[in-house]
Formats: C-alpha cells, sequence, structure tokens
C-alpha cells in the first residue's frame, strides 16, 4: 500500500496558527468542530492534520482523563527551535573538530612522507639529481667499453687502466642504483603496489632511463 499523502501544508499551518492564537488546550470534539470552518477541510480531516502537525512536533498532544488533549504556545514552539538550532550547532562544531583533527593528520603524513624520503635519498638529494648522476655515469660507462674495443690491440697497460676505470665507473653505479631501487620499494609501499601508478611515477623520473619493457630503471 502506497504511503499515505500529507495534508496541504497551507492548511496545516492555518490551523498551527489558530491553535497559538487560542492559547489553550483543546480535546478532540472541540477540534473536530472548529477545525474545519479554520482550514476548510471537513471533519474526517481533522486528526489526519492533527497528526501531521504533531509528527513534525508543532503541537502537544496529552492523554487526559479518557481522552487526548492537544495545545500549540508560541513560547513552546520557539523552544522547539532553540534545541533544534543548538542540536544542529553541536553537530556543526563536531563536524569542523572532525576535519581539523583529519588535516593535521594529513600534515602529519606529509612530513613524515617528507622526511623518509630525505632519509633514503641522504641529505642534499633528490630524485632529479640521482637519476641524472645515473645516467651520467651510464654514459661514461657506455664511452669506456668503446675505447676498451678499440684498445684490443694496443698497450696491455693501457687496457688495465681503462678496465680499472669501467670497474671503478661501473661500482659506483651501481651504488646510486642500489639508493633509486630503495627509494622505489618505499614509493611502491606508498602506492600500495598498484602497477600503473609507479610506472607511471618512474617514467617521469627516469626519463629516457626508464625501460619500457621491464617497466624499470635500465640495466647497467
Amino acid at each position: 500500500m502506497a504511503p499515505k499523502a500529507s495534508p496541504p501544508a497551507a492548511k496545516q499551518a492555518l490551523i498551527l496558527a489558530w491553535f497559538q492564537r487560542s492559547g489553550v488546550a483543546h480535546s478532540i470534539k472541540d477540534l473536530e468542530k472548529a477545525l474545519p470552518s479554520v482550514a476548510s477541510i471537513n471533519g474526517m480531516q481533522v486528526k489526519d492534520y492533527l497528526q501531521a502537525l504533531s509528527d513534525d512536533s508543532k503541537i502537544r498532544v496529552e492523554k487526559i482523563g479518557s481522552g487526548n488533549w492537544y495545545w500549540s504556545f508560541p513560547s513552546e514552539e520557539k523552544r522547539t527551535k532553540e534545541s533544534v538550532l543548538a542540536k544542529a550547532q553541536e553537530e556543526r562544531a563536531k563536524a569542523v573538530a572532525m576535519v581539523s583533527e583529519l588535516q593535521l593528520k594529513v600534515d602529519e603524513a606529509g612530513a613524515a612522507r617528507a622526511e623518509d624520503e630525505d632519509m633514503l635519498l641522504g641529505p642534499g638529494q633528490d630524485r632529479k639529481s640521482l637519476t641524472s648522476r645515473h645516467a651520467e655515469l651510464l654514459r661514461a660507462l657506455d664511452g669506456l667499453r668503446q675505447e676498451l674495443a678499440g684498445y684490443s690491440d694496443s698497450d696491455p697497460a693501457e687496457v688495465d687502466n681503462k678496465r680499472q676505470a669501467t670497474e671503478q665507473y661501473k661500482q659506483e653505479a651501481e651504488k646510486w642504483t642500489d639508493q633509486i631501487q630503495s627509494m622505489e620499494g618505499w614509493f611502491k609501499a606508498q602506492t600500495g603496489g598498484d602497477k600503473n601508478a609507479m610506472g607511471e611515477l618512474m617514467r617521469n623520473w627516469y626519463g629516457d632511463e626508464f625501460d619500457e619493457e621491464d617497466q624499470c630503471l635500465r640495466e647497467l
């Protein structure tokens, strides 16, 4: 069964105004006689209007003796509005406090993340400088390897010197790679293991040094 429609608000307002002007309590019998002419309704609708006004706390109803009595005083309506306002203000204060608390947690998390990143990267370093230095070392290694190929039939001592220099560059590059991979592990945890998000981050960090096939820093 469909819910019963509420009585028209305009007629409810007429009845409420009549209650407040009367300044007294009324029995149901009195109301069934008076309200039809007040709001242009028939006697069968009186109880529906009274119920709607009571449900909205616009009128009071109490059982006194053998029947119900109805009334509405302006002072009670004012107290009801003040109570509703006070409750709304209390809820707003709770919401403001919750927002402030959440903002504080966000700020703390941001500060902690910055500290963790500084700890991973080291003082005076950032992702850009790490990847830039790594790329520089890779270029130096490539150049030395090409030089070594040209020394295959030359002085063995010169070849050994170049080989040692190449090994030194390789060790330094591996050290920077370890730092970068440590940083990657931390950011992977921060992104919840989201491969797409992590891939996009690394693509931005590494630029030309990003291996699209393996989705990581290019191997030495």
